[in-house]
């Protein structure tokens, strides 16, 4: 299909808080290199918002992929436990720069690893602000969103994000 043949796919069926204002479609992708479906080719400098930071399709991960794939696709660890799950913990935890043991959660978006980051921080520091910063992204889950130093359009609509102090979480904006 061709760009504009998944545009139109996407006004119709993709939620606008979902979608995204380019009207180019990724086709394949090798390193840092990126074709979108009309055959355009381009670098790709977002690297899906930071996290393939080694590029596309490195030998190295395909080849760990097809094997993880020849055992099993995927299960939730929280109900079946695997090995490559608590190997992957051990090896960040053996990495990770703080004293003494870590332990390690992995979450399925920045959203989730940022409240459970803020509901940690609370739990050891008995302390219930947090401090955000303008300008930055958080996510899109409502704790996130009032996170956000951007309220447009992330906050539109939703309410207010922020409360008078009750002694529960408060969010301040700070420009830096």
């Amino acid at each position: 299909m061709s760009n504009k043949e998944l545009q139109a796919l996407k006004e119709r069926y993709v939620a606008a808080g979902a979608a995204s204002p380019n009207e180019q479609f990724a086709d394949h992708a090798t390193n840092s290199e990126l074709w979108d479906a009309d055959g355009n080719r381009m670098i790709d400098f977002a690297g899906g918002i930071g996290v393939l930071n080694i590029g596309h399709r490195h030998p190295k991960v395909v080849a760990a992929i097809k094997a993880q794939l020849d055992k099993l696709m995927h299960t939730c660890q929280t109900v079946m436990p695997y090995e490559g799950y608590v190997r992957l913990a051990q090896k960040l935890s053996e990495v990770t720069p703080v004293k003494g043991h870590a332990k390690v959660m992995l979450a399925n978006s920045g959203a989730e690893a940022l409240e459970n980051a803020v509901k940690i921080a609370r739990a050891a520091t008995g302390r219930t602000n947090v401090i955000c910063f303008d300008g930055g992204y958080h996510g899109r889950t409502f704790m996130t969103m009032a996170m956000n130093g951007k309220a447009a359009p992330y906050q539109t609509d939703f309410g207010p994000m922020q409360e008078p102090y009750t002694g529960r979480l408060i969010l301040c904006r700070t420009t830096v």
